[in-house]
């Protein structure tokens, strides 16, 4: 690997620190998450605590836990489980309320939840929770400026999720999974990836889309007496960003680096 500076300039770290300070924005507190689809008439769910099942066209029912209940895939069902408690659908179970509705001739369960904890089931999807503390808070603040703008922009159109749980936008993985071959739900979130989102709360970029990719780095450019990857001002490289965050570069200088004036800014009501 070609030799990297160690560090930005201390001027430069101090801009975006008092940038993020006075910077405050507003934004939705929930993100809807597309992560099922079903071809049949009907979706079964499951409840880790008591829940509340609202039908559409029916009185409200109380789902208890340790059994399936199988919804219609052909009207609107919102399932509400009790705080701390999660959903199941398939294979995963997810926190937040899950929406059970028809799609072009099929069902389709929309997980919507806040976005910290949206975020708690793709960072460590989106990159190992083993790498540097500070390259997990720049992919944080990568995926949820990358979740809100994305929202914002509506860019799935007339449907009713913002989201979708693949690589088409960001890989969502809920919370658990369970692994029927062992008979055990395996975690999907992680310890350290938890401690990145939550250092980071509320921090978006202004000036950026988070757009990131595993590796886009095809050219280098003199700096400082080394070499550092050119940057588009637009992705962040998750291998070099490991790597810089490994050389003493910390998560605002590595945004800086990536992305073209990023404008970090925290926001109210997450």
């Amino acid at each position: 690997m070609k030799r990297m500076l160690r560090r930005c300039s201390l001027g430069l770290a101090l801009i975006f620190l008092v940038g993020l300070q006075t910077k405050v924005a507003t934004a939705a507190a929930l993100v809807r998450v597309l992560v099922h689809e079903e071809a049949s008439n009907s979706m079964a769910v499951s409840v880790s605590l008591p829940a509340t099942l609202q039908t559409q066209g029916q009185p409200l029912q109380r789902l208890e836990p340790g059994q399936w209940y199988s919804l219609p895939t052909s009207v609107v069902s919102r399932i509400q489980p009790a705080a701390g408690g999660l959903v199941r659908v398939g294979n995963t179970w997810y926190p937040g309320m899950i929406e059970v509705r028809p799609r072009r001739g099929e069902g389709i369960a929309i997980n919507i939840l806040p976005v910290e904890e949206y975020l708690r089931g793709v960072v460590p999807n989106e990159m190992p929770a083993s790498w540097h503390m500070d390259a997990l808070q720049a992919q944080a603040v990568a995926a949820r400026t990358y979740a809100l703008r994305t929202q914002s922009s509506r860019k799935w159109g007339s449907n009713p999720f913002d989201l979708v749980d693949d690589t088409r936008d960001q890989v969502y993985r809920g919370f658990y999974y369970f692994d029927s071959r062992n008979n055990r739900n395996v975690p999907k979130f992680h310890r350290r990836t938890d401690e990145a989102i939550a250092a980071t709360r509320g921090i978006v970029m202004g000036n950026a889309a988070g757009y990131y990719r595993a590796r886009i780095t095809n050219s280098w450019i003199p700096y400082n007496g080394g070499y550092m990857p050119n940057p588009d001002g637009e992705h962040l490289d998750q291998e070099m960003t490991q790597a810089m965050a490994e050389r003493g570069w910390n998560w605002q200088q590595i945004i800086a680096w990536w992305y073209n004036n990023p404008q970090l800014q925290r926001l109210q009501q997450l």
